[in-house]
């Protein structure tokens, strides 16, 4: 009897002792400001085996949603600045064929004598675009606002004053819509988009050069790469002001532009022609880190049209410098 009344006496003692322990860790753990730290806290204290949480759910991102704000956590709302095409500047381009006298079907746009062109010049390319109208039908569709603009500039042509070669202005209006449609694969149909471009060089006769395009975009993506397939139709101009006429016949109906992400290196393709004059180009962008958010950046081009002025001109340049923004 009295042993049973021992062992009864040292199970509560223990008991006791226990608890206390318990409570003293428990008041402990209600220090703790992290919610999951501190339930884990209570757990060891109780004696509970701790799991870890799994981990969070990475939400995978679309390169077009995030340029395009297609997506609902992508919205940004209307007249924010945003990047479009690269921008970027190359320090030194050089040309197979640097056009010294340009031409064109128009006998009034066609310069009488050769110009001084050096082959070795800089080129640069500014490209941004800003909503305009979130919600064109109800939540669907946004109207945008797109500006590019390019120019060449005969830095290196000191005996000339170092003049601009070309700047070529492209505004544009774009109605897009998401569309995000499963297209197997992997593949995915995320973006449509009709609208209406404008291109010129702003200058006088014999230089100017100008057409206006009404376009289309059909944006596919898997995973880091994105292609874009842009038809246009040329509106119609007077035969007596048009500054290039045959126009259509090098730089062609439409083009495709496609896109890798490769880790930090971003690789973009452009490719434009015409099949029945069998005239067209190719451009090969390669950029890659340098420094923080700087991006060096090389460009490959061959075929008609690099510029305006070029439309119908034919030649292979190469050049290199730094960008800001790249494709994606």
């Amino acid at each position: 009897m009295n042993k049973t009344i021992r062992l009864g006496s040292c199970t509560a003692v223990l008991l006791t002792m226990a608890g206390r322990a318990l409570a003293g860790d428990a008041s402990a753990c209600a220090v703790i400001a992290d919610n999951t730290e501190r339930l884990a806290c209570y757990d060891e204290a109780a004696g509970r085996p701790h799991k870890e949480a799994p981990p969070p759910e990475v939400a995978e991102t679309s390169p077009f949603s995030a340029r395009w704000e297609l997506d609902a956590e992508d919205k940004k709302g209307s007249f924010l600045i945003k990047p479009y095409k690269p921008t970027y500047i190359l320090l030194g381009r050089v040309s197979n064929s640097p056009n010294a006298r340009p031409t064109s079907a128009n006998p009034s746009n066609t310069v009488a004598a050769p110009m001084d062109v050096n082959a070795v010049e800089s080129k640069y390319q500014i490209s941004f675009k800003t909503k305009l109208w979130e919600g064109l039908f109800g939540r669907h569709g946004d109207l945008w606002l797109g500006y590019t603009q390019q120019s060449s500039w005969q830095i290196y042509n000191k005996s000339d004053s170092s003049p601009f070669r070309e700047t070529d202005y492209e505004p544009e209006l774009m109605a897009v819509f998401r569309t995000n449609l499963d297209m197997g694969a992997g593949f995915k149909l995320k973006m449509m988009s009709v609208g209406f471009n404008h291109q010129s060089n702003g200058r006088p006769e014999p230089l100017s050069r100008s057409w206006n395009r009404l376009t289309a975009q059909v944006g596919i993506e898997r995973g880091d790469f994105a292609v874009v397939l842009r038809p246009w139709v040329r509106v119609h101009e007077k035969a007596s002001s048009d500054d290039n006429p045959d126009i259509t016949r090098y730089l062609g109906h439409g083009d495709i532009q496609a896109m890798w992400k490769l880790g930090e290196h971003g690789i973009g393709l452009n490719l434009r022609g015409n099949l029945l004059s069998e005239r067209g180009s190719a451009q090969l962008d390669w950029s890659f880190p340098i420094h923080r958010n700087l991006k060096g950046f090389m460009q490959l081009f061959s075929g008609y049209g690099e510029t305006l002025i070029d439309y119908n001109h034919r030649q292979t340049t190469f050049g290199a410098g730094v960008a800001l923004v790249d494709w994606m």
